[in-house]
Parts: C-alpha cells; structure tokens; sequence
C-alpha cells in the first residue's frame, strides 16, 4: 500500500493546530450544522440545544444527555469506555499487541518503555476502540476503582484511520498518548488514549494542567497521592476529532466477551467479566 504524503514529509503538528485554532474560534460556527449532517449525529442525544454550541470545538467535546449511554450495572463488568468500533481484541500472552494485519507493536513501547507496567499486563487481555468523527468523544472509566497515576507521552500524529494503522508501522507508539493507570477488583487496568491527525487535544478530567502537542516535551509520568477514586463510567477525558482509545486489563483477572471484533460499541457496553465482581 503506498503511503499517503500526511505519512511522510506533512506538517502534521503543525496542521493539526491550525485547525484546533479553528475548531476553537467562534468562526467555526457554521461548520456545525455541516459537521452534524455530514456525520449523521443524532442530536436528540445533546446535553443541550445545537443552537447554544459557540464553536465547533465545543460540540465536537460534547456531553450527552442524562441517560443516554446507560452503563451496564453488574458488578462483574468491565464496560467500554467509550463510543467506537472494536477494531482489535485479543490476548496479551506475549506482551504484543496486534495493529493490523502483519503489523504488531509491544506493550511495553505503548507503555513509554516501562518494562515493569508492561509485565503487570502479560498474559491479560487487550481492546482496541477506534473513534470516528461521528463518535462521542469522551472517555470513561471503564470500572471502578482508584486512579493511581497517568503518563503522557509525547510524539507524532499520524492519522488512526483504516489507511493509517495498514500503512504505518508502529503508529499507536509512534503517536501521542495519554496512559491512565487504575487499582480495581480486576486487578490493574490502562486506559490509552492515542492522539491522532487534527487530534492534539487530549484532556483529563482529574488533571486539568495537562497539555498535549506542545514542544518540547519529554515523558511525563505522574502517580497521584492520594489516589482518586472513580466510578464506572465517570468521566475520566476527552480528545478532539476521531482517535483510538486501547484497554489493557491484567493477567487472569478478567475474560472478555468473544466475538465482538468489528462491532461498534457505545459507551458503557460490556467488554469482559470477572467471577469475583467487584466492578
């Protein structure tokens, strides 16, 4: 497959703030009603009328209504957490994960090159979710438990897309992300949010002074003392525009759902099951 010139050689950074620019000025108004049509959203969903967004940038970040991504309530759950199409699940028994096909990368590289978080999570399980433009956009917590600590770590923003994760070797450790680390009954879990093309802004809601797509910048690995409790479906962040979001649950602790590959998930929407409970 020939790459694309946004793979080689395109200002990606730099292109992807012109546009947050945009996407954050009031300038970007008219394009919502565009942006809603084109992506077939359903507005019924808003937490408020379409008429009271300012900026694109806004609606993109959207909160839904009360109710309207109902989070499974069986303790025994670890749920989505997110909207978004499974795009790769499997297990975790040599510390790999698959990109696409003939394409792995490992998670200690996802990870930042923490050889010991990575060992926590061989032999667990792994969930791929891709966001398209249409998604919601937030992420939740995915059970409940403590958030112990997160990682940003800096890097480039290729594009996510089907073309993207075929083309590009390595992308989901090549790209920015942001790593949330949790204690729960399931033992450790992670919670990546990988940026992408026109995807600098990743957010936390529990660390409001995080910045992403900024230079210079070196890995930031932050474990928070206290710890934050969080409940299932708590809101934990936000991207702007499509990206991945990739669970990583650890060994034995948890068995997921089979044959979910290639379905589009809602937030809240099981993913696996412990026999202990707990979540």
């Amino acid at each position: 497959m020939k790459p694309l010139p946004l793979y080689r050689g395109f200002p990606r950074r730099s292109w992807t703030r012109i546009v947050g620019w945009y996407a954050r000025s009031t300038l970007s108004r008219p394009a919502i009603g565009y942006f809603v049509e084109r992506y077939g959203i359903d507005v019924s969903e808003l937490e408020k009328p379409l008429d009271e967004y300012a900026t694109l940038a806004e609606f993109f970040t959207r909160r839904l209504a009360p109710g309207a991504r109902p989070v499974a309530n069986d303790p025994s759950l670890l749920v989505s957490p997110c909207d978004g199409v499974l795009a790769q699940h499997g297990a975790l028994a040599d510390g790999t994960l698959i990109q696409a096909k003939g394409r792995v990368y490992t998670v200690e590289r996802l990870l930042s090159g923490d050889s010991h978080l990575a060992q926590e999570f061989c032999g667990g399980w792994y969930w791929t979710i891709y966001l398209s433009p249409r998604d919601y956009h937030r992420v939740h917590a995915p059970i409940s438990g403590d958030i112990i600590g997160y990682a940003h770590v800096p890097g480039t923003l290729y594009p996510v897309n089907d073309h993207g994760v075929q083309a590009v070797p390595d992308l989901f450790v090549q790209n920015e992300r942001v790593v949330t680390y949790l204690a729960t009954p399931m033992g450790r879990v992670a919670v990546v949010m990988v940026g992408a093309f026109v995807v600098g802004g990743i957010t936390l809601a529990f660390a409001p002074e995080l910045h992403t797509n900024r230079r210079p910048l070196a890995v930031k690995q932050v474990w928070l003392n206290p710890s934050k409790a969080v409940t299932r479906g708590e809101e934990l962040g936000a991207f702007t525009f499509g990206s991945t979001v990739i669970v990583l649950a650890e060994a034995q602790r948890v068995t997921p759902d089979p044959g979910m590959v290639g379905m589009r998930l809602r937030m809240g929407m099981a993913l696996g099951r412990t026999p202990r409970g707990g979540g």
